[in-house]
């Protein structure tokens, strides 16, 4: 009698995996339905994962998630290339206990993520294509570079305070021109070491200068491919609105249409107002702190440009700063301009100053 040796097959049945991912290694959690299997460190390579699951799970569906971070979107695009369907969701929005914020470990954490999978209680975010997130990264350096601008400036002033050195009356609202900057080169120290330092940072803040502009350039060209160039040039026409901004909200965004009403869009960017309410009683407080924190505060810079040259938003504010003040009446107006922003970008037209409505 022949002896035949059968493996298991999972056929049909689902797998759900949550991924703990970190720089050197990844905790990964599986479960079965609502029944808890394992809990494990793999190397950080989806390659590892997709080679547990082919051989523990053969033929079985399976599903994976992990949150965003600074990982990236690789690892989802390489899960789904090898047939595995993977999400990513913002870690606000895993579901868990006290008890499980208070006892946090990686495996607890996975835990959470393929529990969570399995129940149906967790809605993916949106993952744009590889394109996009390469030219997200060009449109950052903006910020980055102004950012360590920034700090560059903020040295000197230290460096000049720490050496008892008072600004002339000229400078003492420096906008760091030429003119402010070739008085710091030529300026006088007793000690050599001193004016060293000095010239060391001063060449810091000409670099970081040169290096803005230079992507300020590649952000115009940018602006100008063919996924881009439309709706760009229709945002343009938007008061308060010009390439960085342009180039920030296409990049960010993408595609307008992922958002099937304003609330979404509103509630995306971080203008919308948190709520508590029990019964009778509706509070509303200030603006939701979840938020898209470069786009949400471009956009009020743009609302500040949008008062002074756009009548009817130059009323709206008006109206609004009586009624609330002038820092709550700015959000509106910008809550304002991204309604219209919204409507630019769908209907792909140029943006009409004075109208009301």
């Amino acid at each position: 009698m022949t002896k035949v040796n059968q493996k298991v097959d999972f056929a049909g049945q689902t797998i759900f995996v949550g991924i703990d991912v970190h720089l050197k290694s990844w905790n990964i959690s599986v479960y079965y339905g609502t029944q808890y299997l394992t809990s494990f460190n793999q190397p950080p390579t989806p390659q590892a994962l997709v080679a547990y699951l082919q051989n523990s799970y053969p033929n079985a569906i399976y599903k994976c998630v992990y949150e965003s971070g600074f990982c990236g979107y690789w690892i989802q695009r390489e899960l789904v290339e090898k047939g595995i369907n993977c999400i990513v969701v913002n870690a606000a929005d895993v579901p868990q206990t006290d008890k499980a914020a208070k006892n946090k470990t990686d495996t607890n954490d996975s835990k959470r993520l393929a529990q969570a999978l399995q129940a149906g209680l967790l809605q993916a975010i949106y993952i744009p294509d590889g394109e996009i997130e390469a030219d997200r990264q060009l449109v950052r350096c903006n910020e980055r570079f102004n950012n360590d601008l920034i700090r560059a400036k903020n040295r000197i002033k230290g460096l000049l305070y720490q050496l008892g050195i008072k600004l002339p009356d000229q400078f003492a609202n420096t906008n760091w021109s030429n003119l402010f900057i070739q008085w710091l080169k030529e300026l006088e120290l007793k000690n050599v070491s001193a004016k060293i330092a000095l010239q060391h940072q001063l060449k810091m803040v000409e670099l970081i200068r040169e290096e803005k502009l230079a992507v300020l350039k590649d952000i115009r060209c940018l602006l100008k491919k063919e996924r881009y160039a439309a709706t760009a040039n229709c945002l343009m026409s938007v008061p308060g609105i010009g390439p960085i901004t342009a180039a920030a909200l296409v990049t960010e965004i993408d595609d307008m249409k992922r958002f099937s009403n304003f609330e979404q869009l509103n509630s995306f960017i971080g203008y919308y107002p948190s709520q508590f309410s029990s019964g009778e009683n509706i509070h509303q407080g200030n603006i939701i702190g979840r938020k898209h924190k470069r786009l949400r505060s471009l956009l009020i810079e743009s609302a500040w440009v949008a008062i002074r040259t756009d009548p009817a938003m130059t009323k709206a504010y008006h109206d609004f700063k009586i009624k609330v003040g002038g820092k709550r009446a700015i959000i509106k107006v910008a809550r304002k301009l991204l309604s219209r922003i919204r409507y630019v970008w769908l209907n792909q037209t140029t943006y009409e100053k004075g109208i009301v409505q």
